[in-house]
C-alpha cells in the first residue's frame, strides 16, 4: 500500500514539475528567433502583411520574427509545414483566407484548420469589389441583375482558379440572387483581371486594392462595395447593403496561426504582440498604404470565426458543386 502511494504521490509530482516548466518556458518566451510560415509568393499581399507586422512584432518580443515563403498546392505546403512543427510558439502562420476556403473545396486536405492549428489572431481585411467591363450597360446593382436576368446565364466572370475566394465570392452573390453565369478560372488574379479588362469577362469580384487603378482610369466600373460600409478610396459607390442586400459582407481576410497544443501563455504573449503592434498609428497607417484595413482579435474570436467562415464557404461550394484537386 505504501508503495503504491509513493508511486501516485511521485506521479503527481512529476505532472506538477512539468506544469511549472512549461509556465516558466511560456514566461520567459522568447528566447530566440521566430520562422513566420507564408503559404504564398513574396512580394504579394499577404506576404507584404506578414513582414511589415513581424518587423514591428520583433521589436515588441526582443526576438527576430524571420519571413519564410514555402508556397505550392494552393498554399496547402506551407500550412502543412506549421502544423507538423513543434508546439512551442517558435514557428507560425500568417496566412489568406484560402485556409478555410481550401477546407470547402479540396477533397483531401493534410490538416484540419481547428483541430491542427491554433489561431493566434486575425490581424486585417481587404475589401472586395463588384466590377464589370465598361461595355456593360448597368449603372447599379439593380441594372446588373436585370442584365444578368435577361442574358439568362449568358454572361462570364473570373477568378484566380477554380475554388478560390473570387469564386466562391462570385457564387456566393450569384446564388443570393438566384441567377447563374458562367465561371472562367485563372491561374492567378492578374490573368483574370487583364481579360476583365480586355472584354473576354464580363464581371468579377475582386479585392479593392488589384480593381482601384483600373477603376480610376476608366478601364473598369464598380458596381457595389460588398463590406459593411463604403470604402474611403471610392466613397462614390454603393455598398452591396445599401443596394437591398442587407447583412451580406464579402471580405479577404488574414490571420495568424501556431501549431495546436501550443502553450496557452505564449498564445496571450503572442496576441499581444500582434495586437500592440497593430494598434500603433504608424502601423495602421503603413497597412492603410497596402490597402489593408487593420483589425486585431482574441485567440477565441479568432476561432469562432474560422468555423463559421468554413460554414459558410462550404454551403456556397456544396450547392455550386465546387471542388479543387
Amino acid at each position: 500500500m505504501k508503495i503504491r502511494t509513493s508511486f501516485w504521490l511521485a506521479c503527481l509530482a512529476c505532472l506538477a514539475w512539468t506544469g511549472l516548466a512549461l509556465n516558466a518556458n511560456a514566461q520567459s518566451f522568447p528566447q530566440k528567433s521566430i520562422q513566420v510560415v507564408v503559404p504564398v509568393a513574396a512580394g504579394g499581399g499577404t506576404d507584404l502583411l506578414a513582414r511589415n507586422l513581424s518587423q514591428r512584432v520583433s521589436e515588441i518580443l526582443g526576438q527576430p520574427l524571420v519571413v519564410d515563403n514555402k508556397l505550392g498546392a494552393g498554399g496547402n505546403i506551407g500550412v502543412e509545414y506549421v502544423m507538423k512543427s513543434k508546439p512551442d510558439g517558435y514557428t507560425l502562420l500568417v496566412s489568406p483566407a484560402t485556409i478555410a476556403t481550401n477546407v470547402a473545396v479540396y477533397r483531401k486536405l493534410p490538416y484540419d484548420l481547428i483541430k491542427d492549428l491554433q489561431a493566434i489572431t486575425l490581424i486585417g481585411q481587404t475589401g472586395v469589389v463588384l466590377v464589370v467591363h465598361p461595355s456593360v450597360k448597368v449603372n447599379n446593382l439593380k441594372e446588373f441583375i436585370e442584365l444578368m436576368k435577361a442574358k439568362n446565364g449568358d454572361m462570364n466572370y473570373g477568378s484566380a482558379g477554380m475554388g478560390s475566394p473570387q469564386h466562391l465570392q462570385a457564387e456566393f452573390f450569384n446564388q443570393l440572387v438566384g441567377l447563374k453565369s458562367n465561371h472562367i478560372p485563372y491561374k492567378g488574379q492578374a490573368q483574370a483581371m487583364n481579360d476583365l479588362i480586355g472584354g473576354q469577362l464580363q464581371y468579377m469580384f475582386s479585392p479593392i486594392q488589384n480593381a482601384l487603378p483600373q477603376i480610376q482610369q476608366g478601364r473598369l466600373k464598380a458596381l457595389a462595395v460588398a463590406s459593411a460600409t463604403r470604402h474611403k478610396a471610392m466613397p462614390q459607390v454603393p455598398t452591396l447593403n445599401e443596394q437591398g442586400y442587407q447583412g451580406v459582407e464579402l471580405t479577404n481576410w488574414f490571420a495568424v496561426y501556431a501549431p495546436i497544443n501550443t502553450p496557452p501563455a505564449v498564445v496571450k504573449k503572442l496576441n499581444a504582440a500582434f495586437i500592440q503592434a497593430g494598434k500603433e498609428p504608424k502601423m495602421k497607417e503603413k497597412l492603410d498604404t497596402l490597402g489593408f484595413e487593420s483589425f486585431f482579435t482574441t485567440s477565441e474570436e479568432a476561432t469562432d470565426f474560422m468555423r463559421s467562415e468554413i460554414v459558410r464557404w462550404a454551403r456556397v461550394a456544396a450547392y455550386a458543386g465546387i471542388k479543387a484537386e
